[in-house]
């Protein structure tokens, strides 16, 4: 519902060279899973619920990925904004406060190990075997919710 508009201008660019070379077809968004919600009319397409890229580790250059998908998301949209969320295995705390962090391009990011990493952490922090940027950073983005157990994503999705 939200880009059924830019059906119309994917079919404009298909047709007119111009159009394609100017406005290029080489970065589609294409989410790894959306959630989808009916349309509030038997006539209307479905509305997008939520978006979902999944890394099963995170580079630099995969959180700018994400963070290009989504602002495009945001930028490009018609009526109330998707989830947009993030779902890895990424064990270095750092990386996870890189996607993490910002300013709303990514609602929150579950951890397929959630717990299993809090207790690593901890661990290593108690023997002093972890530096305390990457303790303050596992802090940092747990308190405030912005990285969540994966066992959160289905409720938070059923309920939001």
């Amino acid at each position: 519902m939200q880009y059924y508009h830019l059906r119309k201008v994917d079919e404009l660019v298909k047709e007119n060279v111009e159009l394609r070379t100017t406005l290029g077809r080489d970065y589609l968004i294409k989410p790894d899973v959306v959630v989808a919600l009916p349309g509030r009319h038997d006539d209307e397409p479905a509305f997008l619920h939520a978006a979902i890229s999944c890394k099963w580790t995170i580079r630099s250059d995969r959180v700018q990925n994400i963070r290009h998908e989504n602002n495009q998301m945001i930028r490009h949209r018609r009526e109330r904004l998707p989830h947009l969320m993030t779902v890895t295995s990424e064990p270095l705390p750092s990386r996870l406060a890189a996607i993490a962090r910002g300013t709303g391009e990514v609602d929150a990011v579950y951890h397929v190990a959630f717990d299993n990493l809090d207790r690593a952490v901890t661990n290593l922090a108690a023997r002093k075997q972890l530096s305390l940027d990457q303790v303050e950073a596992w802090l940092e983005v747990t308190s405030l919710g912005r990285v969540r157990p994966f066992s959160d994503l289905a409720e938070t999705l059923a309920l939001w």
